[in-house]
């Protein structure tokens, strides 16, 4: 049987990159803006929707990370007791010794004392010098996973889905905005751009929804969710934001920018990133104006 042909999958290699991207400070303040408006049970979903969008893209650092806690945790010499332990010990020694030999004279006890006392230390200085030895090589083994292509075109596919998601959660809290003001709203009859419009204005609309940025977005997720991903006719216009990465070692890695392979846009972390910033700055103007 001929071997089943794959197109090669480009991913970010950096660990780092696949760090949290969602901001809690940001939604603190959100939800502090909205507590008493009609757009509180908007934010909530979008703000459910997000953090989980921003726990899958984070599910490969954390798999490293939580490798490394485990590995510290096994490695950690069994001797190596934690200094409440050696507190007690110590002093269940001192007093036990002390009572149970009691012609000891005072200059004996003393001495007795300062052993104990170096005997503490010395165990606890034992203790920390066992785990500065540990050591994890997270690059090393974050490489060895990346060197795998089931990992990358698992990375690949989440972070596909997580663009999407972060557009699809950000259009549906439009729709739920404009469902403050008419409770039966629903985009498939009446879409977005004049719904929006009719309630909230112009320049509001042309800003979170008809802008460049935001349109971009919207036909990148529209191709991913329709379109296996491929680049078509519909994104001639925004053509310089895009890099024909075909056969390439190393990716352009900046988030207003795409790669695409053999004809199918590659999403990276910093495309996920940068589309949460853009998205971000939307639903704090909307906020800021209309709660």
């Amino acid at each position: 049987m001929e071997k089943e042909i794959i197109d090669t999958s480009i991913i970010d290699p950096n660990l780092a990159s696949y760090e949290q991207f969602f901001d809690h400070g940001w939604c603190k303040h959100v939800f502090g803006l909205v507590e008493s408006s009609p757009l509180r049970a908007a934010v909530d979903t979008l703000m459910h929707a997000w953090r989980s969008t921003d726990g899958a893209h984070r599910l490969p650092w954390l798999a490293v990370e939580q490798l490394k806690q485990f590995a510290v945790g096994v490695n950690k010499p069994s001797a190596s007791y934690p200094p409440t332990f050696v507190e007690a010990l110590v002093q269940t020694l001192s007093d036990k010794l002390i009572n149970c030999v009691p012609e000891l004279n005072f200059k004996q006890r003393l001495a007795l004392g300062r052993a104990i006392g170096r005997l503490k230390e010395e165990t606890l200085q034992a203790r920390k010098a066992a785990d500065s030895q540990i050591t994890i090589d997270v690059e090393g083994y974050w490489k060895s996973l990346i060197d795998k292509s089931e990992f990358d075109f698992c990375i690949l596919g989440v972070q596909s889905i997580n663009y999407g998601s972060l557009f699809f959660a950000y259009e549906d809290f439009l729709a739920n905005t404009i469902r403050t003001k008419d409770p039966d709203y629903r985009s498939k009859n009446n879409p977005i751009k004049g719904a929006f419009a009719k309630h909230f204005g112009a320049s509001l609309t042309d800003y979170c929804w008809n802008d460049a940025e935001v349109d971009l977005a919207k036909l990148v997720r529209h191709t991913l969710a329709h379109n296996g991903g491929i680049l078509g006719t519909d994104l001639d216009k925004y053509k310089v934001r895009f890099v024909d990465a075909t056969g390439m070692t190393s990716v352009l890695l900046q988030g207003d920018r795409f790669n695409v392979v053999n004809g199918k846009i590659q999403i990276t972390p910093c495309n996920t990133r940068y589309l949460f910033g853009v998205l971000k700055d939307r639903v704090t103007r909307i906020v800021e104006e209309l709660a």
